[in-house]
């Protein structure tokens, strides 16, 4: 998905070079980096599970990364990376597609960098009043104001009159787990609810297609993938990304 928007939204720009996806083991994170900044790079995405170590291994970072403790864009800067998180805003971007803008209680599933993402997008974004954050570990998870960790046995209670749920975790992904830990049930929000897979494209019989036969708003993954990317090139370039840009990502994206 990252790489078919970039080439397209390269592609439409008439911008040079190419998008390459390249695999690096852990171990071999901050060599890469270092060895894609000696080569003359522009910039670069970085996924899971390297978002922590790119923020890390980069010469100073923008607030959003700071505060999420990770790093999913990099721009080159004068004597190393600069570092980025465009997953908050694009999640936000995407959300606001749904017709949300603001709800008063939301649910996120999941412990990992994108679930820190959303919620702190969510709550630093001002567009959730009180935040339930579902985790195995909660106790792990970080102190934030307006968020209640909770664990998988209480997602029931959680979902209960919630104006939105977000899973963010890797259920429905390819060789990612079948189900979750305990079950969710979209029909449990407020009526005019909304859910969020960020898995793309949700699978058959998956939470986006639940959660629309519980006459509840959802969408998969895709918008936020577009939009964080879409702030990924604005990043790059310096400059803002043209709507025809924009629609030639989302085409690609099928959205």
């Amino acid at each position: 998905g990252h790489r078919v928007a970039h080439e397209a939204a390269l592609a439409a720009w008439g911008r040079p070079g190419p998008y390459a996806a390249m695999r690096v083991a852990g171990a071999d994170v901050d060599r890469a980096l270092a060895g894609a900044f000696a080569l003359g790079f522009r910039g670069l995405n970085v996924t899971v599970p390297h978002k922590a170590r790119a923020l890390a291994a980069a010469e100073r970072a923008d607030a959003n990364a700071v505060r999420i403790g990770a790093a999913n864009t990099l721009v080159r800067g004068t004597a190393g990376w600069v570092a980025h998180n465009t997953d908050a805003p694009g999640f936000l971007d995407g959300l606001a597609e749904l017709g949300v803008v603001r709800v008063d209680r939301a649910v996120v599933l999941g412990g990992g960098g994108a679930a820190r993402a959303v919620v702190w997008a969510l709550r630093g974004g001002g567009a959730a009043e009180r935040v339930v954050w579902i985790s195995r570990r909660p106790g792990a998870l970080p102190e934030i104001p307006g968020v209640r960790p909770k664990p998988w046995d209480r997602v029931a209670a959680a979902l209960d009159g919630a104006d939105l749920l977000v899973d963010a975790t890797p259920v429905g992904m390819e060789a990612g787990p079948a189900d979750f830990p305990a079950p969710v049930e979209p029909e449990r929000l407020a009526e005019g609810g909304a859910v969020v897979d960020l898995v793309y494209p949700s699978p058959p019989g998956g939470l986006v297609d639940r959660a629309r036969r519980a006459g509840r708003r959802a969408q998969d993954g895709r918008p936020m993938l577009l939009h964080q990317a879409v702030r990924a090139q604005a990043l790059w370039w310096d400059e803002p990304v043209p709507d025809e840009v924009v629609a030639a990502m989302r085409a690609v994206l099928g959205i």
